[in-house]
């Protein structure tokens, strides 16, 4: 993907009639301008055997709404801090997950034929869904969010050329454009107020008049006369996914930073490299990917079993890959990502959002002068470019720069005082309330039944599952066991785990769906994680995620895992002159944390 012009949810506009239009067309709607297109496919061997699925019936649908209704958290008061268990992860890596899926996937929450929630019944058998379902982003950890991918290929007009050239600073060639947040203030540290995404306010007009023609090419008129009016707020990114929320906003930041500061570092020291865009790019692109595996995936998979893919060199990854490839001799474009991690084990995250935030010393906790004792979820909506709340100058005002230190572990703080803890919500099956209400989805609908459900999330997530033909959860987790990928055994009966919320536990063994055994494959990753106390996926979500993970990296020759780089081989060093080897020192070599 070049530059996407995307939010989560919509719907796809009118394909073209022929097989080539279904087959290989470029993404649609809000995307534009791509480079690559690439599959999606089953781990679990798609042979439509009944017991594999969830039974197919609008009875299962309805099951699944109410499932979903479920899990929500109800709110126990308007503005008080959500009920969910605190883990032990820290928030970052809720919102770091949520970055790293833009890097690999789009479309994936887009409504289109094949991806149906508003009508998932019948689903499309898993050879349709396979033939026809597209990833609309290259599948690799290439930070083309960043950079804007390549500006050669098919499809690459002169207008994505200006857009992709704007993502640059204009004079400072071999820096990246960054912009500046305003008052009111304060800040919340002493650092500079050089902290917002570059907004397409502050740019050239070429680039704005570049930016406009290429949407309008894409856009039906409503969404494009939409996306004009808001264009001069819009952050000027490769991926204005990235902008739908304030924390993966300043984290996206974050990367713009780091580049220009390795260019700094490079200038002011003699270590043989050059002090340009290409060394920048090489250096964060490798700090970026060995925090992958070392920061994230560790941080939120059972470390044993990322040591054992690792290891292994993701081989169940690559089987995966080529027996997609095998079965899909006349249709497959390549590269292709599990569906079984895209639409279910990656939306472990979801249950990691919390309703609240201490968010910086104006909203979260201070000693005096506060705006906010907390930030609310659908304000870290709000400020942002499609939020509503950059007005005036259309930047991000200066209150609203980010404090990483009470996201990235190191200044702890615990919640006896009721406001929010410094970490993420356990990964298990309970959502925050905001979640069962999002604010920015479901608002153009004039049905009430579909507004509703196009506002949780549960429901999607289960609909999407369900529409996409996934395996159940047992089916997946003994497909793994009998191919030597987990060592566990399957959860044949799911109800168990719930003692504690007998709700949830009589419906799931009631149901009939029989959910307690034949379980919808997102709730049971979350099962599964809360049985091993919610502070790390269980077996059959680590390995999906870290096979997904290490696989993706791998397959790249110049990635950080195939060179066997680790950050003491990187010319750059903090202010002691130790590896950048953490996201704090990450954030602080990025001047973007005291």
């Amino acid at each position: 993907m070049t530059i996407l012009f995307q939010s989560h949810s919509g719907r796809e506009k009118e394909k073209g009639a022929g097989p080539s239009a279904a087959l290989a067309a470029p993404p649609t709607g809000t995307d534009i301008a791509v480079d690559e297109q690439a599959d999606f496919g089953y781990f679990v061997p798609p042979l439509d055997a009944p017991e594999n699925y969830l039974p197919l019936s609008a009875a299962t649908v309805g099951e699944l709404d109410t499932l979903g209704d479920l899990m929500i958290e109800a709110a126990a008061a308007p503005n008080t801090e959500d009920s969910g268990p605190d883990s032990t992860m820290p928030p970052v890596l809720t919102y770091w997950g949520q970055f790293l899926d833009h890097e690999l996937t789009a479309r994936t929450d887009r409504e289109s034929e094949i991806t149906s929630v508003k009508e998932p019944h019948p689903p499309a058998v898993s050879s349709t869904v396979e033939s026809k379902f597209r990833n609309a982003r290259s599948p690799r950890f290439d930070l083309d969010s960043i950079y804007g991918g390549s500006p050669i290929g098919p499809g690459i007009t002169a207008d994505t050329v200006t857009v992709i050239s704007g993502l640059r600073h204009p004079t400072l060639v071999n820096k990246m454009r960054i912009g500046t947040a305003v008052d009111p203030g304060p800040l919340p540290d002493g650092l500079d107020e050089h902290r917002d995404l570059p907004r397409y306010v502050q740019v050239q007009a070429a680039v704005r008049d570049a930016a406009l023609r290429a949407a309008q090419a894409s856009l039906p008129p409503p969404e494009f006369a939409k996306f004009s009016a808001g264009l001069p707020q819009r952050a000027l990114i490769g991926d204005t996914r990235n902008d739908e929320n304030l924390v993966v906003a300043q984290f996206h930041l974050s990367f713009l930073r780091f580049h220009n500061k390795s260019i700094d570092f490079l200038a002011s020291h003699n270590t043989g490299w050059i002090p340009d865009f290409s060394s920048a790019q090489a250096l964060t692109r490798l700090h970026y990917q060995w925090l992958i595996v070392e920061g994230y995936v560790k941080g939120v998979c059972d470390p044993a079993v990322v040591d054992r893919v690792v290891q292994d060199r993701a081989s169940h990854f690559f089987k995966f890959r080529a027996e997609f490839d095998a079965r899909r001799p006349g249709s497959r474009l390549g590269n292709a990502l599990p569906l079984e991690f895209s639409v279910a084990g990656y939306r472990f995250g979801h249950s990691m959002v919390r309703a609240f935030y201490d968010y910086n010393k104006n909203f979260g906790r201070s000693s005096g002068g506060a705006f906010l004792d907390k930030a609310p979820l659908n304000l870290l909506f709000g400020f942002t470019g499609g939020g509503g709340n950059i007005d005036g100058p259309k930047k991000l005002p200066k209150n609203w720069v980010m404090d990483w230190t009470r996201f990235v572990g190191v200044a702890p703080h615990d919640s006896a005082d009721g406001l929010p803890a410094r970490v993420a919500r356990k990964i298990d099956t309970a959502l925050a309330p905001p979640l069962g209400e999002m604010v920015k989805e479901g608002n153009d609908e004039t049905d009430g039944q579909l507004k509703a459900l196009f506002k949780s999330l549960a429901r999607r997530n289960l609909r999407r599952g369900y529409n996409l033909r996934l395996p159940t959860g047992q089916a997946l987790h003994k497909h793994l066991k009998q191919t030597g990928a987990v060592e566990s055994d399957p959860i044949t009966d799911l109800s168990a785990i719930f003692n504690s919320k007998p709700q949830l536990r009589d419906f799931v063994k009631n149901s009939q769906s029989k959910f307690f055994e034949r379980t919808p494959l997102w709730f049971y990753i979350l099962a599964e994680a809360e049985k091993g106390g919610g502070n790390k996926l269980g077996e059959v979500g680590s390995f999906l995620v870290a096979s997904t993970f290490v696989g993706v990296l791998l397959a790249d020759p110049d990635s950080a895992l195939s060179r066997g780089f680790d950050p003491t081989q990187s010319p750059l060093r903090m202010g002691d002159s130790s590896p950048i080897d953490s996201i704090a020192k990450w954030m602080r070599f990025a001047s973007v944390m005291e």
